[in-house]
Formats: structure tokens, C-alpha cells, sequence
């Protein structure tokens, strides 16, 4: 039995309970690991020694997307990085454009050094995040807030608002890649930053 379906059951049988009651009522050869991890996972609320509350399922959608969270744990990361792809137009339009994402489906883009895949993965393991390379196929079906990591050898950053990016000139070539998707990108960051690009619909 997976823990979402753990999940759902506790949603039919008590909104709080102790350790000691789940022990009784369900077998398990690790209860307290068990609790531990749907806590962490985000199923469950522990309220203290011992004792937990089932999360509603809009509750726990709403932390999964929590996308400001989602922005927040980059600043707790002790690595280096710079956001990328579309969290680079994100970033440097000051929130103004955004493309391909949604708050049920929410991909974070960052570079990350080679060298220190294993250790974001672990950091976003910790903190109850999934994360996964670029370009390759997940393992499960992924929603809400994830990363994906772009492992490179050198990492070029500036920070804005508190957060590590990548420097503008590479974000306006990466619009420029995909202007389709993206000149209206090109057009707000020409008017913020006096680029000198000209860029109106139609003419990049």
C-alpha cells in the first residue's frame, strides 16, 4: 500500500490520532517511520509528541504550490546556482511574463554545477521537494512545485531580489531562441532595461 492510499484511508477514519492508536489499528513493522515519513511528505501534520492530523486534500495541494515556498528554498541553499529557461524571463521581467507553467504544474529551471547534482537532490530530498534532471523522463508523474536541474561546468549569476539568475543577456537570447513563445518577454524587458532590441510583434 502506497502512502497516498495510507492517505486516503486516514481521511476516512480519524482527522487526528495519536502513534499509539495507529499502531493498534493498522500492522506495520515501522509505525513511527511510517508516520514520519507521510509527515514529511506532507500527508499528515505532527501537532506534537505523538500526535497528528490528517492534512485536508486542498491543504496539502495548496503547500505543494505554494510557489512563493517554492522560490524561499532557493535562499536557504548553501550551493550555487542561477535560475534559467523560462524562471530567467520570470526573474528578470519582475514576475511579469510567464510561460508553460500553472499552479498545478510548476517546473523551477536552474543551473546547477556538475559536480553538485547529488547534493541538490538531497537538499530538495530533505525539504520534501522532487527534482530532476533536464531532459530526462521522471520516474512518477510530477505536479505542483518541482525543480529540474541543468548541470553545467561554470555558473554565471547575478542576484535579483534575493535570488541567484542568470546574467540578462543570456535570458534575452534564450526569448530570442523561442521568440514565438516569447517576444512579448523581449518586448517588457527592452522597456525595463533600455536594451535597444526594438522588439514588437512581428519584428525580431
Amino acid at each position: 500500500m502506497s502512502y497516498y492510499e495510507l492517505w486516503t484511508i486516514f481521511s476516512n477514519w480519524k482527522r487526528e490520532f495519536s502513534s499509539r492508536e495507529f499502531a493498534r489499528t493498522f500492522l506495520s513493522p515501522n509505525p513511527r517511520k511510517v508516520l514520519h515519513d507521510m509527515a514529511k511528505k506532507g500527508f499528515l501534520e505532527h501537532m506534537g509528541y505523538g500526535k497528528y492530523r490528517v492534512r485536508a486534500v486542498e491543504d496539502y495541494a495548496r503547500a505543494k504550490n505554494d510557489l512563493e515556498l517554492g522560490y524561499a528554498l532557493l535562499r536557504r541553499a548553501e550551493l550555487h546556482y542561477a535560475l534559467t529557461d523560462v524562471d530567467g524571463v520570470f526573474i528578470w521581467t519582475k514576475g511579469g511574463y510567464n510561460a508553460g507553467r500553472f499552479f498545478g504544474f510548476y517546473p523551477i529551471h536552474l543551473e546547477v554545477l556538475r559536480s553538485d547534482v547529488p547534493r541538490w537532490k538531497n537538499f530538495f530530498r530533505k525539504a520534501g521537494r522532487k527534482s530532476l534532471l533536464v531532459n530526462t523522463k521522471p520516474g512518477e508523474t510530477l505536479f505542483g512545485v518541482f525543480y529540474v536541474l541543468h548541470p553545467v561546468k561554470k555558473i554565471n549569476a547575478e542576484t535579483v531580489e534575493g535570488l541567484k539568475v542568470e546574467p540578462l543577456d543570456e535570458t534575452v537570447n534564450f526569448c530570442k531562441r523561442y521568440v514565438y513563445t516569447y517576444e512579448p518577454a523581449l518586448e517588457m524587458l527592452d522597456e525595463e532595461y533600455r536594451l535597444g532590441l526594438k522588439a514588437k510583434y512581428g519584428n525580431v
